[in-house]
């Protein structure tokens, strides 16, 4: 790759980074209350916020966040593929998940893909320990990308 080009590339990566991280940290942190004014109350102590701890999503805790929360994960997540699809082009050079995620949710809506991970712990409750990251690429992009994640690709045999 060639110095500009790698430049560029760490700068978009560690700009979208930068975002990210403040804009998870915007959406986590608690809204503060506007306290009543009294005449008789003193001014109340200046408080850091409490920010609230992210857990790692899975089928326990997906089904209890709000649709906004499970819409930024899939934001986040789609964000990413996409910052290194358009980095790398459809067939990169490196091993990447990037072109298979991109292919395989070609025309779904954030709202879809939702509603199929809702639908599959929904009727796998035996399977609320899986990370939903896990069901995006198991049950989305594989079955579509007919990848077989287990198994390393075989190389192409040597024309002699």
């Amino acid at each position: 790759m060639s110095r500009p080009r790698r430049f560029a590339t760490t700068l978009l990566s560690l700009g979208l980074a930068a975002s990210l991280a403040g804009w998870v940290t915007a959406q986590a942190a608690e809204p503060s209350k506007p306290a009543a004014k009294s005449a008789e109350s003193p001014p109340a102590p200046a408080t850091a916020r409490t920010v609230k701890e992210l857990p790692f999503p899975d089928g326990e805790k997906w089904p209890t966040a709000t649709e906004q929360e499970k819409m930024a994960y899939l934001l986040g997540v789609m964000n990413m593929a996409l910052v290194e699809y358009q980095l790398h082009g459809p067939n990169p050079r490196h091993r990447t998940t990037a072109t298979k995620l991109v292919k395989a949710t070609n025309g779904m809506t954030l709202r879809q893909m939702m509603q199929t991970i809702d639908a599959y712990y929904q009727a796998n409750p035996d399977q609320q320990k899986r990370p939903v990251f896990e069901v995006i690429w198991f049950e989305m992009v594989e079955p579509k990308a007919n990848v077989k994640s287990a198994e390393p690709s075989k190389p192409a045999a040597k024309k002699g």
